[in-house]
């Protein structure tokens, strides 16, 4: 069991480095029969508060985790940056966002191969690994046309596979994502993103977080609460080893112009994107929304890329996904 010694906050994951709600780096607990703090709030008994962590294999033999939480039709988030099942969870603002959305629908999350829960992988990510992820997950929870909520880069994913089975899709809600790749936009600095990656590879791992804080930045404004702040730091840090993030976000970085595939996009599609993103622009929502033929356009008042921590917005979001899956309502 480890301690902040700020907060006196206690954790019962050995992996944890540093406090979720202070930042400070936390120590060995003096007891090891203390009672931990609780790290969640609301009602603990609702099936909105319920994670249900399974694993299934794709069809190249990687392990897959995912988690079923809530009632209603199924609402699968495509993943979108590095995600860790639990660390989502223990992160109060964002389990708060997830609940919200449990209340009206079935929401799977997953983690990808290579990352979170999910098994080792130490090959070349490509869009054909994600279709596998994703297919398995799919097939796993025995999905019926649900609603693929594809976040940051894995709107690209989303509508991909959707394009390929599009009898195995209902709609999409496509939230912080683009048309334009990295490389196809005009801002993009090769020798920049390469030197991104060289960061990555050597820096993810270690104790210090001042190399994850480089990312962070990128999706949180400085004056950011600094618990969300840590909160996302040691997510990144646990999901995944500085390689794997580093292949990974290579990867992401080769997509080009999507349009051509958003074009053919003919399920029910809602583009949600907040005014002031500081890693995808707004003007890339606008695209996005104004290429799919029939999508609509919810901007958000706010700067995060991530998903929404603060309880406004958090509210904005699901609402606007209840009014997209529940028109006559």
């Amino acid at each position: 069991m480890k301690q902040c010694p700020v907060c006196q906050r206690t954790y019962t994951d050995e992996s944890m480095r540093f406090c979720l709600d202070d930042g400070a780096r936390l120590e060995a607990s003096a007891s090891l029969n203390e009672t931990p703090t609780a790290i969640f709030a609301g009602p603990q008994n609702s099936a909105a508060s319920q994670q249900n962590i399974r694993f299934c294999e794709t069809v190249d033999d990687v392990s897959i985790a995912y988690s079923v939480t809530g009632k209603g039709p199924m609402l699968v988030r495509v993943l979108g940056h590095f995600t860790h099942l639990e660390k989502e969870w223990e992160w109060p603002e964002l389990r708060r966002f997830w609940e919200r959305l449990a209340e009206r629908f079935t929401v799977v999350r997953y983690d990808g191969r290579g990352i979170g829960l999910s098994g080792k992988y130490e090959g070349e990510f490509t869009e054909e690994t994600r279709q596998f992820d994703l297919d398995a997950v799919l097939k796993a929870v025995n999905a019926d046309q649900p609603m693929l909520m594809g976040v940051s880069e894995g709107g690209w994913t989303a509508a991909s596979f959707t394009n390929r089975h599009p009898e195995r899709v209902g709609s999409l809600v496509l939230y912080g994502s683009y048309v334009r790749g990295a490389r196809a936009r005009p801002d993009f600095d090769p020798e920049e993103d390469e030197a991104l990656v060289t960061l990555i590879r050597k820096g993810w791992g270690r104790d210090t977080p001042v190399f994850r804080q480089l990312f962070t930045s990128r999706f949180f404004q400085q004056d950011a609460d600094p618990r969300v702040i840590a909160h996302f730091n040691e997510l990144q840090r646990a999901s995944t080893d500085g390689d794997t993030a580093a292949r990974y976000w290579a990867s992401l970085h080769t997509r080009g112009d999507g349009s051509e595939m958003f074009r053919r996009q003919d399920k029910p599609t809602l583009v949600i994107h907040c005014q002031d993103d500081l890693a995808v622009p707004a003007d890339e929502g606008q695209r996005l929304a104004a290429t799919i033929p029939d999508a609509q356009l919810v901007l958000l008042p706010s700067q995060t890329h991530y998903f929404p921590a603060d309880a406004e917005i958090i509210e904005k979001v699901a609402a606007a996904i209840e009014r997209f899956a529940f028109p006559d309502r």
